[in-house]
């Protein structure tokens, strides 16, 4: 089922993405298992174990990493709907808005996966710069307060509906508005999904070279070495950039030159002051709302 409103979409649907389909991010595929899946599947034996449920889970990190696939293979996981809102398109659209919770409480059970947070409940006041005036991945717009506000209470009509896990994104976790994410009815979870290591990457890498035919000079460990700042989105086009500069070359295989070209061809997302101040952030937010 796909819906289109008025350039506002969310999707309802059966989820077709599974963790293996994620490279890397094992950590916050645990996390999303224990504070998504288990909810769903075994609620009822937590309550009776005097376990308080999370209200919601906040997703977040840089983007290209993957976030919305984690919401969606955790529904796989559970057997659940997946009822995919983005925030971004629902600005202005509070109607819209209300439509889409009725319809992931109808759905249940399900995943109720709302992107770009930090768009609909912004934090007044809040810095977006790493250093350096660099405002990278701050949103053009945000709503406004009274769509922030009814936003909000939305949020509160979940609490009473254990068969939707509300899980929430945002690019980070600073410049959302704190009565979001500190109240206990609302995302009152979070789980950072941090810029990938190496061995992450490489990880992501698999996935999308083992989609072509390479040479066996290819050295995927040697290669995501060399891609430090690169995200899912940056290694997906480092992939595909490979296999363009082989079928030019009239090249049957990817090799690894090509894919050592294709790294001098593409700006990684994150800059070093980016990767740090994700690190920075995390270190200093509370940490009792990592856990369940």
């Amino acid at each position: 089922m796909h819906r289109r409103l008025e350039n506002v979409f969310y999707e309802v649907r059966s989820p077709r993405l599974s963790w293996e389909d994620i490279g890397g991010l094992a950590g916050p595929k645990a996390k999303m298992r224990e504070m998504v899946c288990l909810p769903l599947a075994k609620g009822e034996e937590l309550r009776n174990m005097g376990v308080d449920l999370p209200a919601g889970v906040m997703l977040w990190g840089p983007l290209g990493l993957g976030i919305t696939m984690l919401a969606e293979a955790a529904a796989k996981d559970a057997g659940a709907s997946f009822v995919y809102v983005s925030g971004q398109e629902m600005l202005g659209k509070i109607e819209r808005m209300e439509e889409a919770f009725e319809v992931a409480v109808r759905e249940a059970p399900s995943v109720f996966f709302i992107s770009d947070v930090d768009w609909l409940c912004p934090r007044a006041g809040a810095s977006y710069a790493w250093g350096n005036g660099n405002l990278r991945g701050k949103p053009p717009t945000f709503a406004d307060a009274g769509f922030a506000g009814r936003f909000l209470a939305l949020l509160d009509t979940l609490l009473p509906e254990p068969r939707v896990r509300l899980v929430g994104s945002c690019y980070r976790i600073d410049v959302v508005d704190q009565a979001a994410i500190k109240e206990k009815k609302r995302f009152n979870r979070k789980i950072f999904v941090s810029p990938p290591t190496a061995e992450e990457r490489r990880e992501i890498l698999a996935i999308y070279a083992g989609r072509m035919p390479l040479s066996g000079d290819v050295d995927l460990a040697s290669i995501a070495g060399k891609a430090e700042g690169c995200t899912g989105w940056d290694i997906e086009n480092v992939c595909r950039k490979a296999a363009i500069l082989a079928v030019g070359e009239g090249s049957r295989q990817v090799a690894q030159r090509h894919f050592l070209a294709a790294l001098g061809e593409i700006t990684p997302w994150l800059t070093p002051d980016m990767t740090e101040g994700y690190r920075r952030i995390f270190r200093e937010d509370c940490p009792h709302h990592y856990s369940f």
